[in-house]
């Protein structure tokens, strides 16, 4: 299967955001406060057409097939902006969903920071993901970042065990939205 990586487009909307949800559904509907499908594909589809936070399409990169399908994605930044980009976030949170909870860093900074990575469920087990973790570690590697880190659910050792193929070693454990997380990391 022939796949392009390229950046995400604002227009990539309609699939990024429910290809987030994926990745992160506790998380998100602990922000929202609802378990909701539809009302978390909205959360993460507004932030998704913003520029500069957490979950924009600034910060994604999407891998496409030859019919131009979006296969999967993966959001990433600088670490050292985590709370720049977690305010517009925290505003919506706070303003549309009552909730003023300010929840746990992800990341430390001193990294480009893997925030979410999913692949449809179409796609899945065809080497969408490696190619796009791969795709990513190059990325950051070729901007003079001297790490990139990852958090990976303690309860998914298949994803730990892709992320440790392709270089990642265990650095530390985190909880994050009351969920136990590994960070794992590469350093260049």
């Amino acid at each position: 299967m022939s796949v392009t990586i390229r950046r995400a487009k604002k227009t990539d909307f309609d699939i990024v955001p429910k290809l987030m949800l994926q990745a992160m559904e506790d998380i998100v509907f602990s922000f929202i406060q609802k378990n909701d499908i539809e009302e978390a594909i909205y959360f993460l589809t507004r932030l998704f057409q913003q520029p500069s936070n957490l979950y924009s399409y600034e910060n994604t990169f999407v891998a496409i097939n030859e019919e131009n399908e979006i296969l999967g994605s993966i959001t990433g930044y600088n670490g050292d902006y985590f709370h720049q980009l977690q305010q517009p976030v925290l505003d919506v949170m706070n303003n549309h969903y009552n909730n003023p909870t300010i929840p746990e860093s992800e990341t430390n900074g001193g990294e480009f920071y893997l925030d979410t990575i999913a692949v449809s469920p179409m796609s899945q087990g065809k080497g969408i993901g490696t190619q796009l973790l791969k795709y990513v570690i190059d990325y950051a590697r070729d901007e003079n970042f001297q790490q990139i880190g990852l958090l990976v659910d303690i309860k998914n050792p298949d994803a730990k065990k892709l992320y440790e193929k392709l270089g990642f070693k265990q650095d530390h454990k985190i909880t994050l939205a009351g969920s136990e997380y590994d960070h794992l990391s590469i350093l260049f």
